[in-house]
């Protein structure tokens, strides 16, 4: 048996990290019989600790369960499991998760990765701001599930239009931050959708589902992902929704908003096209 893993930056990869510091295809994790190894292709290099101290690999090394491996600022555990282990791992059937019917709502710190690289202590006031802003606002319009993801946040709330009432609010209470400090703005993308999700307990309070997933594509979407795009799309400072959203919105007391049609949109692991809606606002940026 062979398998393999990459890590790199490219979204190819099995596991993507996006890092200045990070290649393309910057490490690779192979198993070739009962036997582990690491080759890196990277200029920045990676490292395995042996001992108490930190070696760079070069090329293709052998390494021994458990190994931990470093490439820029993230630290990577390769563990062995028990093959026959898995065989005995129960399902948990469907019906004793908890489901939701509710507005998925994700927001994305934008050149985070860039900030970071220039300056950590901008880049660490930015999320510590994000987060005195965002916290107030979404239990203002009763947050159900909120969970950090370093650049941003997941969140869902009970109906759309609580979902887009906090949004507009969130993207306001940002932008008069930004007209007001001398520090670097705060630019950002958000997404919302309406569909189902699942909670679960994996080490804390998650949730999980295709309509989660779907979210998290809007808001990355860009221009390349659409087959027939019938409007200017923003690459950043943005709010964007699905045709389920938008469905919605029309069913309770639609704030005063205005949206326009992007189209159909290809997005990665989701098997159908998407529509999707630009919301725009005053602070809509020009594309």
């Amino acid at each position: 048996m062979q398998a393999s893993v990459r890590i790199g930056r490219a979204p190819e990869n099995e596991l993507q990290l996006k890092h200045n510091q990070i290649s393309r295809i910057h490490l690779t994790l192979s198993k070739e019989g009962e036997r582990y190894f690491a080759e890196d292709s990277s200029r920045n290099g990676s490292f395995v600790k042996i001992g108490e101290h930190w070696t760079r690999i070069s090329g293709k090394v052998e390494i021994k369960p458990p190994a931990t491996l470093r490439f820029a600022d993230w630290l990577a555990r390769v563990d062995y499991v028990v093959e026959e282990q898995w065989d005995q791992s129960v399902m948990i059937p469907a019906g004793r998760l908890g489901k939701h019917t509710e507005a998925i709502l994700v927001f994305d710190l934008c050149d985070s990765s860039r900030i970071a690289s220039e300056d950590d202590q901008m880049a660490y006031h930015m999320k510590q701001r994000l987060t005195q802003i965002a916290d107030p606002v979404l239990a203002e319009f009763g947050v159900r599930f909120f969970k950090s993801t370093g650049d941003g946040f997941l969140a869902t709330f009970p109906d759309a239009t609580k979902a887009l009432a906090a949004t507009l609010e969130l993207e306001n209470r940002i932008q008069h931050r930004n007209r007001k400090t001398a520090n670097a703005p705060i630019h950002y993308r958000l997404a919302l959708h309406y569909g189902e999700t699942w909670s679960i307990s994996a080490g804390g309070q998650d949730i999980h589902g295709n309509d989660v997933n779907i979210t998290f594509r809007i808001e990355g979407v860009q221009s390349e992902a659409f087959t027939n795009l019938e409007i200017e799309l923003p690459r950043r400072d943005r709010i964007l929704c699905s045709a389920n959203l938008e469905r919605e919105l029309a069913k309770g007391a639609l704030p005063s908003v205005h949206t326009e049609h992007c189209g159909a949109a290809t997005l990665k692991g989701i098997s159908e096209p998407v529509d999707i809606f630009l919301i725009r606002t005053g602070w809509t940026e020009q594309a």
